[in-house]
């Protein structure tokens, strides 16, 4: 390896090899043991990656040392952690660690801390020892293990290790061997499999076990949509604990679909004549300032870090209104995904994933591409987590920042009765990773505009889950049931309907702690019998009083907008400052409520749901939904009727969509987007972008 051209140190080398497995894993794949991965193949892969940006990465995500409370745990502190764990005799070389994460300090400890003052760190861990998981708390700055317990009846998030390890058991189980050699396979080393969670039904058999069902695929002739040819009809359930095959499931042969459905150009053939370049393009320079974790835009400041668990989190957000800091979001994040598929056969009914506590949205967050994923001109960063063994490693250019110009005006107006016209460009600053969770990838953007909006964005983009089928056309006989739960999207694939749930956890701040939730509900008035018009609406302010009553749908016949507002703030007219959380077209679960994925992703029954804040809630399907029973998190908390009135509050987002997949999806899918708005109601006296210069015409 050391007379490699790449001349790569061990380092250096390990870190290809973990990031190339981590995408492996983040695709949902795992390669049976025969096509385990030699140097040859490391550094192809590693040659063939998108070339990088000019642009210097800003080392805020993985700074040597904190410089602020919030900061995310440094390489040396990961280190430590285990360390002080492994000294305490609670962990040893058969330990894994599924998290290990900042603790961070209190809300008042961290809004009273200032630049000098001494910064607190902790760390909050999760091991798995053998079959039991425990929790520890690491007081870093102390040095000592602060407190160790057993968690009962808890599946932490899934280890790669185990992921590699049921794929071996899969591939060597003589059942399932005869099963798909009845499909025609015979060369075991063309085969991947991919390690599903179960979720949880009340089944026996599965009660007190780890378990993972395993489905395979046929990569013979395929290129990059490892996807396409599934061997449908035939999986293993394997406990984790015991590395036991506990059943292999048959429902029958379907063929396996010959076409490699590839997507690069050369699979293509036939392409569009390229496009004159169109870029972002900054010639005098970035107009962000970065100050170690944080950054400042504009009228903006906020604080970055990245979370194995959560990915991206922000805080501290707070606007400069002419020389006044305001504060709006203390902190805000990714908090769980919830993906179930509709499909009823014994292969398909149990996938219904919670992607953020059963895998990890900062874990297999992707490296970025310039010029494709971020422009040319973005910031990358690269921050630090820790792997299964609780070591340190840096996720290269995970996350990137970076200004857009849309093209649109973010205000103007063209007076004809003078022939004037004033008008100003949009500008936004965009804060962006993207993570690649089984077949689907996922771009999260956080948006700050010039307006005094955040608009928070998912995109959607990837690889349709597919199901084997035995009809190639909607003509064929077996068409009718082939796709009574999906589409036929290719001869002989079916993508079954399933849905995209995203929970935002969102502790905002509006001028303070001190807030309140406000409901304005539209209601139509009818008019006196003499009056020339029949009738109107106008608005209802309801103070909502409890978190058990504020649980809110868009569609629910009557609506609304929904506002936090400050206790005792008001602009210059006497409103009090507000913001409202404006949902674009996001839909719920349409699962009865009794449905065991409904129980365990209970937050998805709702668009939004606010609670009084609390620092250990953090998880809306709760901290261990892998598996779960159900009722954890968001139900269990509002259960209690706690008050919201004049108090620290937390909103709870979801953005939701059914997905019906079409042929156009097919064989990789053009980015959809969803998302919602944070948007200033009389939080400013006037319109907050009037300041902004004419640089096209000053």
């Amino acid at each position: 390896m050391g007379s490699s051209r790449w001349r790569l140190n061990a380092q250096s080398l390990r870190y290809i090899f973990i990031r190339i497995i981590s995408m492996l894993v983040s695709l949902g794949i795992v390669l049976c043991s025969s096509l385990a991965l030699d140097f040859t193949q490391v550094t192809a892969l590693a040659q063939s990656a998108p070339a990088q940006s000019d642009f210097t990465p800003t080392a805020a995500l993985a700074q040597a040392v904190p410089t602020h409370p919030l900061d995310a745990l440094t390489a040396e502190e990961y280190v430590q952690t285990r360390s002080l764990l492994a000294d305490a005799g609670y962990v040893n070389g058969d330990s894994r660690f599924p998290l290990i994460n900042l603790r961070e300090p209190t809300k008042a400890e961290v809004l009273a801390w200032k630049p000098g003052d001494a910064i607190p760190r902790s760390a909050d861990v999760v091991v798995k020892q053998g079959k039991q998981t425990y929790e520890a708390v690491v007081d870093l700055s102390a040095a000592t293990v602060k407190s160790w317990k057993e968690v009962e009846e808890a599946q932490p998030s899934l280890l790669l290790e185990e992921f590699i390890g049921v794929t071996e058991l899969t591939i060597r189980n003589a059942e399932w061997r005869a099963a798909v050699q009845k499909r025609g396979v015979t060369d075991f080393t063309q085969i991947f499999c991919s390690p599903l969670t179960a979720g949880y039904y009340g089944l026996a058999e599965e009660e007190g076990r780890r378990i993972l069902k395993v489905p395979c695929y046929d990569t013979r002739g395929t290129k990059n949509n490892w996807f396409g040819k599934p061997i449908e009809g035939v999986l293993t359930v394997v406990d984790l604990n015991n590395m036991q095959v506990l059943k292999v499931i048959d429902t029958g042969v379907i063929p396996i679909s010959p076409d490699p459905a590839s997507y690069d150009q050369a699979s293509v053939k036939k392409l569009r004549p390229a496009l004159n370049p169109t870029v972002i393009s900054q010639p005098a320079g970035s107009n962000i300032t970065f100050e170690d974790s944080f950054i400042n835009w504009q009228k903006w400041s906020f604080h970055l870090r990245f979370d194995r668990r959560l990915g991206s989190i922000i805080s501290l957000v707070n606007y400069d209104d002419d020389g006044r800091s305001r504060s709006i979001l203390y902190q805000g994040a990714l908090s769980e995904i919830f993906v179930p598929y509709m499909d009823p056969a014994e292969p398909w009914y149990y996938r219904t994933y919670m992607d953020v506590g059963e895998y990890g949205a900062g874990l297999l967050s992707t490296p970025l591409a310039p010029g494709i994923d971020c422009p040319t001109t973005a910031a990358m960063f690269s921050p630090v987590l820790a792997d299964d063994n609780g070591n340190p490693f840096t996720d290269q250019n995970v996350v990137c920042v970076f200004e857009r110009s849309s093209g649109d005006p973010i205000w103007r107006h063209s007076e004809i009765l003078n022939q004037t016209y004033e008008g100003r460009p949009q500008t936004d600053l965009v804060v962006r990773m993207m993570s690649t969770i089984g077949n689907y990838d996922y771009i999260l953007d956080w948006i700050f505009t010039q307006s005094g909006e955040i608009n928070v964005m998912v995109g959607a983009t990837g690889i349709d889950a597919v199901k084997g089928v035995m009809a190639q056309t909607m003509s064929d006989p077996t068409a009718i049931d082939d796709t009574a739960y999906g589409s036929l999207i290719a001869p002989g694939i079916t993508a079954p309907n399933h849905d995209h749930f995203f929970s935002f956890r969102l502790d905002l701040d509006i001028d303070g702690q001190a807030n309140r939730f406000v409901k304005d509900v539209f209601k139509t008035e009818k008019l006196p019998d003499n009056h020339p018009r029949r009738s109107l609406w106008k608005t209802k302010s309801v103070t909502v009083p409890t978190d058990s009553e504020a649980k809110l749908t868009v569609s629910n016949g009557h609506p609304s907008r929904w506002r936090m507002v400050s206790s005792d703030v008001k602009n210059h007219v006497g409103n009090a400052t507000s913001y409202q959380i404006s949902p674009m077209g996001s839909q719920t679960n349409l699962l009865l409520p009794d449905d065991y994925p409904s129980r365990r992703a209970a937050f998805a029954n709702y668009n939004l749901w606010i609670t009084p804040y609390h620092p250990n809630e953090i998880y809306a399907a709760g901290k261990y939904p892998n598996q779960s029973k159900g009722g954890d998190g968001l139900p269990e908390w509002t259960s209690h009727s706690r008050l919201l009135l004049d108090t620290d509050l937390v909103a709870w987002n979801t953005v939701g969509f059914h997905h019906t997949p079409v042929s156009e999806d097919w064989p990789i899918m053009s980015t959809t987007w969803h998302g919602f708005t944070l948007k200033p109601v009389n939080f400013f006296d006037r319109n907050p972008a009037l300041d902004i210069p004419n640089s096209a015409h000053p």
